[in-house]
């Protein structure tokens, strides 16, 4: 079993979906987990869930877009841990709308919950790694920044734009001796509370999702989440910069 002990690993957008399992996951193989979102109830629950199968958690209220917070994020971890060797850059927004309809403030918005976020957590979290010699980070992307989406323009060009960012971030961060190795994770069509938001709970949606994907069911935040654990354990000591596709097999097609 991967085991994470002694590691500490700072988590954004684990109130719900992928973010909450990830840290349920990551912390069940060790790792200390400092939670991060908006709303605080649902982050506690997250820290409960850890703290009730054994493990350490702390949630930290956070606006991911805000430098200050981030900032403060960090002197939390370095506070209460002394350390921090994971980063999973997975919150983020979504909408489907034409390109037309589109708004200015609405682009802008997913920009910067999706892209400056990552950016963000980069910049504040590789020296905190450099500290103790090296980290993981992984950003979370999209099937959606690979392929194209009809009414998803916005959503789309962020989700590439991580993909991009992250294979320049990683060559940094392996020059010169440093040990950090950062990744991306692209899920594909996995049924969280996200998509609800936007489809709702409409069977026939499920049904066509599900027969869309080339091994006929919808991906569970469990598949995303241990393919995280993969990418910041030492299994994957010799992966960096490369995109790592959970999708059932539909980017294939």
């Amino acid at each position: 079993m991967t085991d994470l002990s002694n590691k500490v690993a700072i988590v954004t957008g684990a109130t719900s979906g992928i973010g909450r399992t990830c840290c349920e996951v990551l912390a069940l193989a060790g790792a200390k987990i400092i939670a991060t979102g908006r709303n605080e109830a649902r982050g506690e629950k997250t820290v409960k869930a850890i703290k009730d199968s054994g493990g350490e958690a702390i949630f930290f209220k956070q606006d991911v877009c805000s430098e200050n917070d981030w900032q403060s994020c960090i002197n939390l971890t370095k506070e209460n841990f002394n350390r921090l060797d994971i980063l999973v850059n997975n919150a983020g927004a979504f909408f489907i709308k034409s390109l037309e309809d589109t708004t200015v403030e609405e682009f802008n918005l997913l920009v910067s919950t999706n892209v400056e976020s990552t950016f963000l957590g980069m910049k504040y979290c590789m020296p905190v790694m450099d500290e103790k010699g090296g980290g993981a980070i992984v950003n979370v992307s999209s099937l959606m920044g690979v392929v194209g989406l009809p009414d998803a323009s916005a959503y789309c060009s962020t989700k590439g734009a991580i993909c991009g960012m992250t294979r320049s971030a990683a060559l940094e961060a392996s020059m010169n001796g440093r040990n950090i190795r950062i990744n991306t994770m692209v899920p594909g069509v996995i049924w969280t509370e996200m998509l609800i938001g936007s489809y709702g709970e409409d069977e026939s949606v499920k049904e066509f999702l599900t027969e869309e994907t080339p091994l006929k069911r919808l991906g569970n935040t469990n598949d995303i989440a241990n393919a995280i654990l993969y990418l910041v354990s030492e299994e994957s000591s010799f992966v960096t910069g490369t995109e790592l596709i959970v999708d059932g097999g539909r980017g294939a097609d």
